[in-house]
């Protein structure tokens, strides 16, 4: 029996998604011990990340869903939410002055479908992450954790699911191999990502400034 599109996803990026999983500003983020620093300083490293992203993604994913309408699925911005959640922690988003390590989007349609495919799958995560800083910090979704809340007012990875697993996974059939190759890149770039922001964090030279 032929697998699906999303069964091939999960299991042929499973090696990439772990090894994200075990980044260490992430597992940090599932601590007992978290600070609010900490916190704050991962706060600022995703939205580095959706900063540099969005503007080429944002206009990619609107130009894909007008060549493949779908009346349920639309992109959530994540760098607003993240940025609004640093202002409230009372961390400020970095200057951008150097290029942030994100995934190419000049692979196509397919691959495109692969980094959506991370981005909104992460939302799931959300769900245990959100709870643990409730528990935690005492952080929810109105002080400082609307990004990790998405799940609770946005459909969009449902509805992302359903589109990639039906109209998406046929018309784009010959493709599986890039949608998964977009994947992967999506996960290591981000894990590259905040491997580079944790050495700026352990930084502590002035001569060598990080930004």
């Amino acid at each position: 029996m032929t697998q699906s599109l999303l069964q091939q996803l999960r299991e042929q990026t499973r090696p990439a998604h772990t090894a994200l999983e075990a980044q260490p500003m992430l597992t940090r983020l599932l601590s007992a011990s978290l600070t609010e620093e900490e916190y704050c300083q991962l706060l600022q490293s995703m939205w580095a990340f959706y900063r540099s992203l969005e503007p080429e993604l944002v206009p990619a994913t609107a130009a894909l869903l007008r060549q493949h309408p779908n009346p349920e699925y639309r992109y959530l911005p994540r760098a607003p939410l993240l940025a609004n959640d640093c202002r409230v922690m009372g961390c400020a988003c970095p200057d951008l002055t150097y290029p942030s390590i994100e995934p190419r989007l000049d692979g196509g349609e397919a691959q495109l479908l692969g980094v959506l495919y991370v981005i909104e799958g992460s939302t799931q995560g959300g769900r245990f992450i959100s709870r643990h800083l409730a528990n935690t910090l005492g952080i929810t979704g109105d002080t400082g954790a609307s990004f990790f809340n998405i799940y609770q007012w946005d459909s969009s990875w449902a509805a992302f699911r359903r589109w990639l697993s039906t109209d998406m996974a046929i018309r784009y059939q010959d493709d599986y191999k890039s949608i998964i190759e977009g994947a992967d890149r999506t996960f290591s770039a981000l894990h590259a990502h905040l491997d580079r922001e944790l050495t700026c964090v352990l930084q502590v030279s002035p001569e060598q400034p990080c930004r």
